[in-house]
């Protein structure tokens, strides 16, 4: 409490915001490192009445980056509902006769992002599941499938956006958005570094096993402590990937995630493993179509509460369950889980509050640098989606300074500061582009829905976290 006291009463001391003096501020950070040269684009809301309290460049179109993954969840909270969730369905041709399944076993994706997630809470390993189905099947009798395991994912359109750099493609936050989707679509690669940067990095294995899967290893060792800086090169579907990039000196072995080739027949093969290992017997090799109409129903796992799906994405922004999400809304709306009419969906969303000039959605999860929006239309958006019932688990999803759950540069922005019990806000990083949205909890009370979008910046992104942790402290104390 002293601490904090100490640091409102130099707060105090500095120049007022209010009018002018806010402009002035602005502007003098505006004309400092990192920003000579950049596009910036800030504004300010109450949340309460939706007043603008300051903009500057607020109507430019700027690439947000991971920012747009807010619309979007804001969408899907708004379409689906918080408690809403999703089934993974276990089907068969036939039902089981005489301790036989006649035919194949499908497992039936409905885009559920939980199977074997390391980030949603509470989400169940892939191998529990199959374990469960293993023992369902057993249960009923079933000893031997006399068919194989097949990958049903076909209620998704599920290749990534064109827009999408290629250096991405192959990298797990890339990975195809499936509506079977298992361990979150990645699998590890893990290298023994050289003795020496520039030496040659080792491929040791991978986990899980990939067989089939061919790597043109060009990986090199980068100096001690440089951390992954290595790309997977690889098309979605294909058998083989390039390895580029550096990783870093020391460890006994490094690992980098990758995106799975096919995640749906990934899923398939798994659960084939799985039965074999419970003890019945699967006589074909995993496939991946579509089931057949009136298959029989044996086992369904179920999600947990979109809410809790929607914190995950936001917290670790996780490109993956935003695409997922997108495709749900299309599905929802227009009958179709695919980008286009995920897009649509959520720019119907933003047109219903007014905004739909102010956004231009080519992704779902901001990797495109296609996406566009405006600081002003995204600070209004913040301030309508402050009173939609829905808004306690949309706040709940976003990270905080000092966040358990959250991870990088905002987990750190503003720690030991009053922004702690303050601040909730998401972040979005690509090349030169840095984007910070959320809500602002001020000393007097009020709730402040804020938006800045910074492109084609110079020098660390750290400069530009300092720039606005400053900019926001100054918010908390006068406001």
């Amino acid at each position: 409490m002293k601490k904090t006291m100490v640091f409102l009463l130099v707060l105090s001391a500095a120049c007022p915001l209010r009018g002018a003096s806010l402009k002035s501020a602005v502007e003098k950070a505006a004309a400092g490192a990192p920003m000579d040269g950049a596009s910036w684009g800030f504004a300010v809301v109450d949340s309460a009445s939706g007043k603008e309290i300051f903009a500057r460049d607020a109507e430019l179109s700027l690439v947000p980056a991971s920012t747009m993954k807010l619309p979007v969840t804001a969408a899907a909270l708004e379409y689906l509902g918080p408690e809403r969730r999703f089934a993974t369905r276990l089907m068969s041709s036939a039902a089981p006769s005489g301790g036989a399944l006649k035919g194949d076993l499908y497992i039936v994706g409905g885009g559920d992002p939980s199977p074997g997630s390391e980030l949603i809470r509470e989400a169940p390993a892939l191998r529990a599941i199959y374990d469960g189905w293993a023992g369902a099947l057993k249960a009923a009798g079933v000893v031997s499938v006399e068919g194989s395991v097949v990958a049903d994912d076909t209620l998704f359109e599920s290749f990534q956006p064109g827009s999408w750099a290629w250096e991405d493609i192959g990298n797990y936050y890339a990975a195809r958005p499936s509506a079977l989707t298992v361990n979150d679509n990645l699998y590890r690669i893990y290298f023994r570094p050289g003795a020496a940067p520039g030496e040659r990095a080792e491929v040791l294995r991978t986990e899980p096993p990939m067989p089939g899967v061919v790597f043109e290893n060009l990986m090199l060792t980068g100096p001690e402590g440089s951390g992954d800086n290595g790309y997977v090169f690889a098309f979605p579907g294909q058998a083989s990937a390039v390895l580029r990039g550096t990783i870093p000196m020391g460890p006994v072995d490094f690992g980098i995630k990758a995106a799975l080739p096919d995640p749906a027949l990934f899923a398939a093969r798994e659960l084939t493993a799985a039965l074999g290992e419970a003890g019945i017997k699967v006589s074909g090799a995993p496939a991946r179509r579509k089931a057949p109409d009136g298959a029989y129903g044996l086992a369904v796992s179920s999600s947990v509460p979109l809410a809790a799906i929607v914190r995950a994405l936001n917290k670790r922004s996780f490109n993956l369950y935003a695409e997922l999400l997108l495709r749900h809304m299309g599905l929802e709306k227009y009958g179709k889980g695919a980008p286009d009419e995920g897009r649509k969906a959520v720019s119907d969303f933003l047109s219903a509050q007014g905004l739909g000039d102010g956004f231009y959605v080519a992704d779902g999860c901001g990797l495109s640098r296609v996406n566009l929006v405006k600081a002003g239309a995204f600070a209004r958006l913040l301030a309508a989606v402050y009173k939609k019932p829905w808004f306690p688990a949309f706040r709940d999803s976003l990270p905080y300074p000092g966040d358990p759950d959250a991870f990088g540069h905002i987990k750190r922005m503003g720690a030991g500061t009053p922004l702690e019990g303050a601040l909730r806000v998401k972040s979005g990083s690509l090349r030169n582009v840095r984007g910070y949205a959320g809500y602002l909890k001020t000393r007097k009370g009020r709730t402040l829905a804020f938006c800045s979008v910074v492109n084609n910046y110079a020098g660390p992104g750290s400069a530009l976290d300092d720039l606005h942790r400053d900019l926001l402290l100054e918010l908390y104390g006068k406001y």
